[in-house]
């Protein structure tokens, strides 16, 4: 039997040759647009899930941070509100600087095996309410 060209059959009872449908390739274009589409859309939404995750990440990373700062510019603000106290200044005064009020004795308490001088403050330097 001679090869055949895809295209054409032959009927032995007839014996006559039937030409099939050339285009049968293209048969099915509604079911394999359709799969292309689905396709491209899965690939749309899933980038743009993924661009949204990536979104929200950065969101709550930055609220983090904010609440750090602000937590931080709080404590800021207590600080700043202490060292502007009379009685801190004083105390700063009396135990950093070693100043006096007039007619005030300084005592420094011994500290066995430790040498403590007292050096008094300069005339100009004493401490005034």
């Amino acid at each position: 039997m001679p090869a055949m060209p895809w295209a054409y059959l032959q009927v032995k009872k007839m014996s006559k040759v039937v030409p099939l449908p050339s285009k049968r390739r293209f048969r099915n274009w509604p079911g394999m647009l359709a799969a292309l589409l689905a396709i491209y859309l899965f690939y749309s939404f899933a980038s743009l899930g993924l661009a949204l995750y990536q979104t929200q990440q950065q969101i709550r990373l930055s609220q983090e941070q904010k609440a750090a700062l602000q937590a931080e510019g709080k404590r800021l603000q207590e600080q700043i509100q202490q060292l502007n106290k009379d009685s801190y200044i004083e105390r700063l005064a009396r135990e950093e600087l070693g100043l006096v009020k007039p007619g005030e004795t300084v005592i420094i308490p011994a500290v066995p095996g430790q040498v403590r001088s007292y050096i008094p403050p300069q005339p100009g330097q004493e401490f005034r309410d």
